[in-house]
Parts: C-alpha cells; sequence; structure tokens
C-alpha cells in the first residue's frame, strides 16, 4: 500500500477539471485508488465520489493506492498533483 499527503493549493479547491484528470488518470491501472480529506473517502473511479469530497484550498488529501501496479499509480497520480500546482 502506497500512501501520501498532498496540499491543495488551487485557488479552487479540487473543482471539476481536475477531477477528471485524477479520474482519467486512475482508470488506466488495476490497483484500488482512493481519496481521503476531511474523514471522507472516494473512490477516484467515481468523478462525483471525487467532487463530493468539497476538497478546498490549503486543505490536504491523503492518496491512497493498493494493487500489483501501486507504486506506477501513486507516482502518476502524484504527478498529475504536482502538475496541477497541488489541484
Amino acid at each position: 500500500m502506497q500512501v501520501s499527503k498532498i496540499k491543495i493549493t488551487d485557488p479552487g479547491g479540487l473543482h471539476l477539471r481536475r477531477a477528471a484528470d485524477i479520474v482519467k488518470c486512475a482508470k488506466k491501472y488495476k490497483s484500488k485508488i482512493s481519496l481521503c480529506y476531511d474523514c471522507k473517502f472516494a473512490d477516484t473511479c467515481s468523478i462525483l465520489e471525487v467532487l463530493a469530497l468539497g476538497a478546498k484550498k490549503d486543505g490536504e488529501i491523503a492518496v491512497v493506492v493498493e494493487g500489483s501496479d501501486e507504486k506506477e499509480a501513486a507516482r502518476d497520480i502524484g504527478q498529475l498533483f504536482s502538475e496541477g500546482g497541488g489541484i
């Protein structure tokens, strides 16, 4: 299991475009990828669950990846967050 924490720096928080990017990236992997924010979990295969987290600027999201390709998945999801300036 890979767990990483990422601070949200985008003024709009975790918005629709970023949520769509996360879901698209997550669907490439066999591993189960979840996000945790404010004691709520979201499966990254569901854009509605990701948006329902309501992650705000300066909040912290935990990315939990578990499965056969978890290292690659964690790397790519983390890279997606860093390219988005912390989403």
